[in-house]
């Protein structure tokens, strides 16, 4: 999850770790068959994405100590716990899309599966509710700001304790020690892109 386009963020690496040839793709789908048919050494994504691909987090990525990242709810009306389930919400296609629902329902801590608008970069959360083709969208925290400023509208913002999704991680496939060694010699920008500033 980064303020970058997919392209701009595949060069920014890429430079960080000579030597290494870095893909970034911007849909799950794509990263996922790029997985299956031609696997790299190491794959780097937010820790549902691995999790729903099947793949454990050999090293993962922190924030102040954190393996895991707020989200917000955020709405252009008022919103209230007893009805979350009610809603329509936008989010970023963290996991798989029938898993999708279920995903979402373990972040506003409700039992049942609300209906779900994928989208595939944060810029697009956005419309879905100048549009009113969701209800609320679930944010990081951090890109809250930049969120805010691109639109006039007025945002109900909500914090739930159950709204935390975990940090980028990496799985390796073969050749662990020189990636490994590169991602931990990642300098601080591009670490701050990836929206973590340690690795464990």
């Amino acid at each position: 999850m980064t303020p970058l386009r997919a392209r701009a963020l595949e060069q920014e690496i890429e430079e960080a770790m000579p030597g290494v040839d870095v893909t970034v793709f911007g849909k799950l789908s794509d990263f996922r068959t790029a997985l299956e048919a031609n696997p790299p050494s190491a794959a780097l994504s937010p820790r549902p994405v691995l999790a729903s691909l099947n793949r454990t987090a050999d090293l993962q990525g922190l924030k102040a100590g954190s393996d895991a990242e707020q989200y917000l709810l955020v709405s252009t009306k008022a919103l209230t716990k007893d009805m979350l389930s009610s809603h329509r919400y936008g989010i970023i296609d963290l996991v798989e899309r029938k898993a999708l629902p279920k995903f979402v329902a373990g972040l506003l801590g409700v039992s049942d599966a609300p209906e779900v608008q994928r989208v595939t970069k944060i810029e697009a959360l956005l419309p879905l509710l100048q549009f009113q083709t969701a209800d609320a969208v679930l944010l990081p925290e951090r890109f809250r700001s930049d969120f805010e400023s691109k639109s006039t509208m007025r945002f109900v913002i909500l914090s739930l304790s159950t709204a935390k999704v975990g940090l980028v991680a990496v799985t390796f496939l073969s050749n662990r020690q020189v990636i490994e060694n590169a991602i931990r010699k990642l300098p601080k920008h591009v670490m701050a892109d990836l929206g973590v500033d340690e690795w464990r």
